[in-house]
């Protein structure tokens, strides 16, 4: 799942119950905190204090802390930019793979028999 990041640009940036301002406040943040979600929605219409264009992340952390009370952060309100440095968090790389030191096979008969490496050979 995409996870994303921003910093509020001003001191008491809200974090709301839902992506608009008529919902109840959660809590405020200030500038340059950490805020990490996972969702991003975008207004498709203008609508009353809602300009088309708008955008909201659903937040799911701050500075480092995950938050039992999710809600949502605007992005920009009324087209004008909330957070700044807003940008998607590259996934890690998945984990080289490693060869076990040892595996045991076992046959139809029910013989088991270990194979330790010695050596990995390179391509």
């Amino acid at each position: 799942m995409a996870q994303y990041s921003m910093t509020p640009i001003n001191n008491g940036t809200r974090l709301r119950t839902d992506h608009n301002v008529f919902a109840t406040v959660i809590r405020s943040y200030n500038r340059g905190q950490l805020i990490v979600g996972d969702e991003v929605w975008e207004a498709v219409a203008d609508g009353p204090e809602v300009k088309r264009g708008d955008k909201w992340l659903r937040v799911t952390s701050v500075d480092g802390i995950n938050l039992t009370d999710r809600g949502w952060m605007a992005i920009i309100h009324k087209g004008v930019a909330v957070c700044n440095n807003f940008q998607e968090i590259p996934e890690p790389p998945p984990p080289a793979p490693m060869f076990p030191e040892s595996f045991i096979l076992t046959d139809p008969s029910g013989a088991r028999a270990e194979y330790v490496f010695v050596r990995v050979i390179e391509n």
